[in-house]
């Protein structure tokens, strides 16, 4: 990586305020890495609590589906169907935090109509119940899913921010620093003898 900077001792000012603003940035950078890697396992655990969740709500679904089927037949539940002419809708609740944008909750609208039409069995008002109970465990899944999706991405490319930064933008800064300096020490240094040399020259010619 090479540094275009100011020449002498502004280029040097320039450099050190330059690497103090990378500093900082990598010192916040290190805080939201640990955060996010936090978030990350917390999230990881809710996605674990939510699928046990919905499976075990979708179970019980099947089994009260199962049931409706026995005894009230299969054309009370086809009625059951029809009258459920729109499908369910999802809205999210979404939340900001970390940079990550990602929804925090989940709200489920089941789909318009009856759902335990007359002449069925209590079993499908059950079965009907139990597949809300699903859907909206499936609703918190997803929504938990994507929260776990965007973070860890957000992870990958913050990580990759600070490897730019100890790797290549800060080393490669110290070292037009040290270059910088070195340049600088030369000069005083000629400068230096160039005087000496001038004030023993002068001595010599009045003496």
């Amino acid at each position: 990586m090479r540094i275009r900077r100011p020449a002498g001792r502004v280029g040097r000012l320039w450099l050190l305020r330059r690497l103090a603003v990378a500093r900082t940035g990598h010192d916040a950078l290190e805080q939201k890495q640990r955060a996010l890697a936090r978030q990350l396992e917390r999230l990881e655990e809710l996605i674990h609590d939510a699928r046990r969740e919905w499976e075990g709500r979708a179970r019980e679904a099947e089994i009260w589906w199962q049931r409706a089927a026995v005894l009230a037949g299969e054309r009370p539940l086809e009625i059951a169907c029809e009258g459920a002419r729109e499908r369910a809708t999802v809205a999210l609740e979404w939340r900001n935090a970390l940079g990550v944008v990602y929804p925090s909750a989940a709200a489920v609208t089941p789909p318009a109509g009856e759902m335990a039409p007359s002449g069925g069995s209590a079993a499908l008002a059950f079965a009907a119940e139990a597949h809300r109970h699903a859907l909206d465990a499936a609703a918190d899944l997803g929504a938990t899913e994507l929260a776990h999706e965007r973070t860890s991405r957000e992870l990958r490319a913050t990580t990759q921010r600070l490897r730019v930064l100890e790797r290549r933008w800060i080393p490669a800064h110290e070292q037009a620093l040290r270059a910088l300096e070195l340049e600088l020490d030369e000069n005083e240094r000629e400068e230096a003898s160039r005087v000496r040399w001038v004030i023993r020259r002068h001595a010599a010619s009045g003496s």
